[in-house]
């Protein structure tokens, strides 16, 4: 899937993103790890490498999914944490913040 650049940074995103709202499971009935889990690894190898996620998502649960769905994973994936910080996430999902905005 191609990549463009998000705003004035470095940065590089899918232009369909995979959101992870329910995965925190919060407000959601139903949502099951495994379900997500799988989600997110067939989203990614489908050429989706940018997640949404963020802590309020189920108190850090969904970022929590998101790292076993992608743990393994050699090439990096980018997750929006908000509008103005970005965690790069390359294979073992060590999350590294940086700016997005200027």
């Amino acid at each position: 899937m191609e990549k463009r650049t998000l705003g004035t940074s470095d940065v590089q995103i899918t232009p369909i993103l995979m959101g992870t709202w329910q995965a925190g499971k919060k407000m959601w009935v139903g949502i099951e790890d495994a379900d997500s889990i799988k989600t997110i690894r067939a989203a990614f190898e489908a050429g989706i490498t940018t997640v949404d996620t963020a802590e309020v998502y189920g108190e850090g649960h969904s970022e929590r999914i998101v790292a076993e769905a992608l743990s393994d994973v050699r090439v990096d994936a980018l997750s929006g944490l908000s509008p103005d910080i970005a965690w790069s996430m390359p294979r073992k999902f060590s999350p590294t913040i940086s700016s997005t905005t200027k």
